[in-house]
């Protein structure tokens, strides 16, 4: 009953762990500070991406098969306690993994995040400390505007009697 699901489920997780490979040389990819080489992982990414997709779209009509007439279709964890005997231990097997690959993913993720967040502020930082200051109100003779200009100071006494 569930044959056909568990052979897309299982080329799912195939195409997730194909996935997590990429997103591990993203990791160092971004420490190299390679931008051509991250468009280049990027692009391969969007390719497994786009298969998986399409993947998902055929699990979900093969349960509308299996589950004709339902408005929601079960998810994996329904269709486990649905099974029964080896299908139920084969979708528990892939459930178990593609959660362990996509928690891997998602780990990685965040790394990769954190590590192009820091990237990007050390650019903005470089790039501040290489522009010119327009005002610089420490050294130097004053201008002449700033001269011409009647100065406004607060101060603790009135001197107005």
């Amino acid at each position: 009953m569930y044959q056909t699901l568990l052979t897309i489920l299982n080329k799912e997780l195939d195409l997730y762990k194909e996935i997590a490979e990429l997103v591990k040389k993203q990791t160092d990819i971004i420490k190299k500070g390679d931008i051509d080489g991250l468009n280049e992982l990027l692009k391969t990414q969007q390719k497994y991406v786009t298969s998986i997709t399409v993947l998902e779209e055929e699990r979900q009509k093969e349960l509308a098969r299996i589950f004709p007439g339902k408005r929601e279709l079960p998810t994996i964890t329904d269709c486990i306690e649905m099974a029964a005997g080896q299908e139920k231990v084969q979708l528990s097997k892939v459930y178990e993994n593609l959660m362990s690959v996509l928690q891997k993913i998602r780990e990685i993720n965040e790394l990769n995040q954190q590590l192009l967040e820091q990237s990007l502020e050390f650019v903005n930082f470089s790039m501040n400390l290489l522009r010119p200051q327009k005002d610089n109100l420490n050294y130097g003779p004053p201008n002449k505007k700033q001269l011409s200009q009647p100065m406004h100071t607060s101060s603790v006494f009135n001197t107005e009697v």
